[in-house]
């Protein structure tokens, strides 16, 4: 089964559930990645006290599936409970604390993106190989084309998990059926990674939905000791998908200004002195619309597009859309 050859684009939860899942079928599996790193939105970055998770900051496990998947992550010391001291705002609404009565919360050990660690085996993974275009050989493979002018295949399927609108532009030049991914609606995000040089007087370690700027913010690697925080202090804060579509444009200084003005605001207290700063600007962070179905395919089955904005705004529901994809390559091309 080795003959068979299977291009992902994408290497998020989506891109790397599909990949594993095909990977143990014995198919030839290759991962392309336009980032540095693996992960998509698992995002961490790496600083010289520590790191911040400036993309997802937890998952949840509603699904049986991904219970199980998040107790196999457990096992190979990848996943880990998360139980912050949490602030609810004023801006929260009671759809947005489901969490308090049901769900669990994890995060990745030790940071966000060694959360997909089970999935990493044995296949090529292409890093910085941004896909521009998939060409259809015949009816039964495909090339890729890359930002480098490079060319890849032939394949004979390919899955396909970036976000939704760049999702489009790959694969609406092939056919209708994927006109309704158009239909996908996803929302940017500012993130702000501040490390404060002594610890924000709060007896909390996150808030929720604190103002009509910031949608989140929370401590990373919080302690359970409120008299013992660790020197530098480091925040992650997450802007509200309107106050990051106003200010999309703008740049890291005036969003790093704003967003620490609103922190400010709703902490109530004073900010300790900067260490470091830094903003990064998510496009498509989260899905508001999504697709409403687990996978879309086409070309007979053999290009499917995938990822958490098929089913909703969550990890989990990246998870299941790469499974599903995989199936569903799986039953094209062996029955």
């Amino acid at each position: 089964m080795t003959s068979i050859r299977i291009a992902i684009i994408g290497a998020g939860m989506a891109g790397l559930k599909a990949a594993s899942t095909l990977h143990k079928t014995g198919m030839n599996v290759t991962v392309f990645e336009k980032s540095r790193g693996l992960g998509g939105r698992l995002a961490s970055r790496r600083t010289e006290f520590g790191h911040f998770n400036h993309g997802a900051q937890y998952v949840t496990a509603r699904h049986p599936g991904f219970a199980a998947y998040i107790e196999q992550a457990k096992s190979f010391n990848a996943a880990q409970n998360w139980k912050p001291n949490l602030h609810h705002g004023q801006e929260t609404s009671p759809q947005q604390l489901g969490n308090l009565a049901l769900d669990h919360w994890y995060q990745g050990a030790p940071q966000m993106n060694k959360l997909i660690g089970p999935l990493v085996e044995p296949f090529e993974i292409l890093k910085q190989h941004q896909i521009t275009r998939i060409e259809q050989l015949d009816t039964r493979s495909f090339a890729l084309h890359d930002d480098l002018d490079g060319k890849f295949g032939p394949f004979d399927g390919v899955i396909v998990t970036a976000p939704a609108p760049q999702t489009a532009q790959l694969l609406q030049p092939l056919s209708q059926r994927y006109d309704p991914i158009g239909d996908v609606v996803m929302a940017p995000c500012w993130a702000v990674m501040a490390a404060f040089e002594t610890p924000l007087p709060t007896a909390f370690d996150a808030m929720l939905h604190p103002s009509p700027a910031i949608s989140w913010a929370a401590r990373s690697n919080p302690s359970d000791d409120l008299f013992h925080r660790r020197c530098p202090d480091p925040w992650v804060l997450h802007a509200s998908p309107n106050w990051s579509r106003d200010h999309l444009e703008d740049d890291q200084e005036r969003v790093i200004e704003k967003l620490l003005g609103a922190l400010r605001d709703v902490s109530g207290v004073k900010l300790p002195d900067l260490h470091s700063v830094q903003a990064h600007r998510w496009r498509y962070a989260r899905t508001e619309t999504p697709l409403g179905s687990s996978h879309l395919n086409g070309m007979n089955g053999r290009v499917i597009a995938a990822g958490d904005w098929c089913l909703g705004a969550r990890v989990e529901a990246a998870w299941r859309s790469g499974q599903s994809a995989a199936h569903a390559m799986i039953e094209t091309l062996i029955g």
